[in-house]
């Protein structure tokens, strides 16, 4: 049991005579037990913290809000080590200063991206890009890559201009533009690999306003003409996310039925500046009334991102999404779709409900780790990125279709990842394979170099680090 002194004002939870904290993503199927939840009351205390663990090479792994599919945020088990495993929570870093002359916010780790938003609405301030929903902490979500759609714009981490971490020995290291600007670009996705981020800086900009247009299309079963259709919109409409094809289980026939219709939105900048009403309907994340023609009016926020109050559904569901250069969409999602159909023979466990292909674009960037990275493209191509997003939705929570339905997400990368230079998002179903990962980021050796600096004892990696990264010189250390 851990003893801390009282300056570090360390909240430890369930640690009490010697009861470990078992930890579980936001969907209760990812889970890991560890000596004890740790909440800094400020970075001076996660630095001490941190000190005095690096001699036992105790296991340290932070969380946020736990949005995620895979285990990336999994501690190191109590089962699988003799050394102390923690779970190191930032929520109690909530400083943050505004500063309108450089259009900059620097905010504590501890912000959720709903929270931040709401800070920055009042002061008439947006970001350029946000994520469907805004349920996640505002670091893990940039340190995963977290995006929404537009050709022109980049996931949320390409907004961080400067940031503050703490090493594995509980050193201060300022990264920024200006100073280890080529280092930033590891840091914007870092992945939880290199220390414990305690402050961001990032870029902001005035209130936008945009147009939301929701338009409703016809399906069919001839998949190539429809993917090819959604690609000429993707030419026309800079920002647009299409929802669909839709699929419902047929439990007579044991089959997935084709929805006639399917839907998409696109965003556009407007001078309009009456009534904001795109929050009456919550169809940035496809809940609600969304199947039918509409516009509505709406600061960028909550015109493209939905709040927590917005999140429609929260049975188990599996997921896979996959970036790949615009120019294969039309055919990668073809054959993506045609392969789930051939597989719907398999899917016998009951509970399932609906099938739903999401489609978005993004800009690509130089951040080491990031999936829409542009260090192996041709230079023929744009360097945007079609995402192919599918989702297998229960009726009911039931493990044993959960588990099914993920196991067939984990088949489509390996199928098609060389065809269409795949790159998964991270922390979503994606298999473990160092030498892909190393092919489709080829900044992983100096990713790994910095990771040695900042955590010499692998006290950060877990093994889902350790397979994904191939982080080999951990090998060890996670296992002891």
């Amino acid at each position: 049991m851990l003893v801390p002194k009282l300056t570090l004002l360390l909240v430890l939870l369930h640690a009490a005579f010697g009861s470990a904290y078992r930890w579980f993503n936001w969907q209760y199927e990812v889970t890991c037990e560890c000596d004890a939840y740790i909440a800094p009351q400020n970075e001076e205390a996660a630095a001490e913290f941190l000190k005095e663990q690096y001699p036992k090479g105790s296991h340290i792994k932070v969380v946020g809000n736990g949005h995620g599919f895979g285990n990336l945020s999994t501690c190191v088990d109590n089962s699988l080590t003799d050394k102390s495993s923690y779970i190191v929570s930032l929520t109690n870093l909530k400083h943050l200063e505004i500063n309108k002359k450089d259009m900059t916010v620097t905010f504590g780790a501890g912000w959720d991206v709903y929270d931040l938003t709401e800070v920055l609405k009042v002061n008439n301030l947006t970001f350029s890009n946000l994520g469907v929903e805004r349920v996640q902490n505002f670091v893990g979500a940039a340190s995963t890559g977290t995006h929404g759609s537009g050709s022109n714009i980049g996931n949320i981490a390409s907004q961080i201009i400067g940031l503050r971490v703490l090493d594995a020995q509980g050193h201060l290291r300022i990264i920024n533009e200006k100073h280890n600007a080529e280092e930033l670009k590891a840091f914007r996705v870092s992945l939880g690999a290199l220390g414990l981020i305690t402050e961001m800086t990032i870029k902001v900009q005035p209130t936008l306003l945009m147009k939301r247009t929701t338009k409703v299309l016809n399906a069919t079963s001839d998949f190539s003409i429809m993917y090819n259709e959604i690609a000429q919109l993707y030419k026309e409409h800079e920002r647009m996310t299409v929802w669909g094809p839709h699929f419902d289980w047929n439990a007579k026939t044991q089959s997935w039925d084709l929805e006639p219709t399917y839907f998409l939105s696109y965003w556009e900048l407007t001078d309009y500046d009456g009534v904001r009403n795109c929050s009456s309907n919550y169809c940035a994340n496809g809940c609600g009334d969304c199947k039918k023609e509409y516009f509505c009016y709406d600061d960028v926020i909550d015109a493209a991102s939905c709040p927590p109050q917005g999140v429609c559904s929260r049975e188990f569901y599996a997921e896979i999404e996959h970036f790949l250069p615009i120019e294969y969409f039309a055919e990668a999602a073809t054959n993506y779709t045609y392969y789930q159909q051939s597989q719907t023979p398999r899917m016998d466990t009951p509970y399932n409900y609906l099938m739903v292909m999401q489609h978005r674009s993004l800009k690509g960037d130089d951040a080491y780790m990031s999936p829409v990275n542009t260090y192996n493209l041709d230079p023929s191509l744009s360097g945007v990125f079609g995402i192919i997003e599918i989702d297998w939705i229960q009726e009911y929570n039931n493990f044993t279709t959960l588990w099914q339905n993920q196991e067939l997400a984990y088949e489509f990368l390996p199928k098609f990842g060389e065809a269409y230079n795949v790159r998964p998002h991270w922390n979503k179903m994606n298999p473990p394979n160092a030498t892909y990962t190393l092919e489709k980021f080829p900044m992983l050796p100096k990713f790994l170099a910095i990771q040695e600096r900042q955590d010499p004892k692998c006290q950060f990696v877990n093994d889902f680090l350790y397979r994904q990264l191939g982080i080999e010189r951990c090998a060890d250390f996670i296992s002891m």
